[in-house]
């Protein structure tokens, strides 16, 4: 699997010397113009996209197309792969609430995305590793897991803060947002779950498109007891509710 050698790697690498907060934002619009195959050696396009690709297409035009010809899988994975790691963080944590609000995840899993909400509200390297502690409370196997090891490998060092740094591959974070978008699909509907990958592949287009804003205003402090389901839950919906609902519409 490749490395990806774009912008974000010389943000990864910026970001490792930096004390205090960390810059993860991209240009999501300029994402979206990439041409698709610059990125599909970071994942291997299945049956279902293979007959619809054509690499010379730019990233929106190509998930448009798999879209359209039912290559949900594909589409999913070359957005999670072309968006900045703030956007792609923001569009699975947009999957996983809707996931909750149908099927309630469990408290250690709602922590992390607690945890990712937060860092991404107010971007720092405390709340950074956070969520590698949250992800592995969570199991590194569930939707908890998968989205706090996102946030912890979307920017900084992999080793521990006493360690020179170790940096993650780029497109780590992207590969993982784009499995918590999996994960939420089918927490939400185990047998129609493709029909919910569209629905939120659509909706990260319209993330990178601009049409859905990310969150902008510092988060007040979370004082979320896991052990209380009602306000686990309340604190989680907060985040995404908004957003939601405009994007319902």
């Amino acid at each position: 699997m490749a490395e990806f050698p774009g912008a974000l790697d010389s943000i990864i690498r910026e970001t490792v010397q930096q004390e205090g907060g960390i810059d993860i934002d991209g240009d999501a619009r300029a994402s979206l113009a990439i041409r698709a195959g610059m990125l599909t050696d970071l994942f291997e396009v299945g049956e279902e996209g293979l007959p619809t690709f054509n690499p010379a297409l730019s990233v929106e035009r190509q998930v448009e197309v798999w879209l359209d010809a039912g290559a949900v899988a594909d589409a999913r994975r070359l957005l999670a792969h072309a968006l900045p790691p703030r956007h792609a963080m923001w569009w699975a944590l947009l999957a996983l609430t809707e996931a909750h609000g149908r099927v309630p995840y469990p408290p250690k899993v709602v922590s992390a995305f607690i945890g990712v909400r937060d860092f991404l509200l107010n971007p720092s390297e405390e709340a950074r590793r956070a969520c590698h502690d949250l992800a592995e409370a969570a199991d590194a196997s569930s939707a908890g897991g998968a989205i706090g090891y996102a946030a912890f490998l979307s920017c900084g060092s992999m080793a521990p803060p006493d360690c020179p740094p170790v940096l993650p591959k780029a497109h780590l974070c992207g590969h993982l947002c784009g499995v918590s978008v999996y994960l939420a699909s089918v927490q939400f509907d185990q047998i129609f779950y493709k029909n919910h990958i569209d629905q939120f592949v659509r909706l990260g287009l319209r993330i990178a498109r601009g049409e859905l804003r990310l969150p902008d205003e510092p988060a007040r402090a979370a004082e979320v007891q896991v052990s209380a389901p009602v306000e686990v839950e309340r604190e989680v919906m907060r985040a995404g509710q908004a957003v939601s609902r405009q994007a319902a519409r």
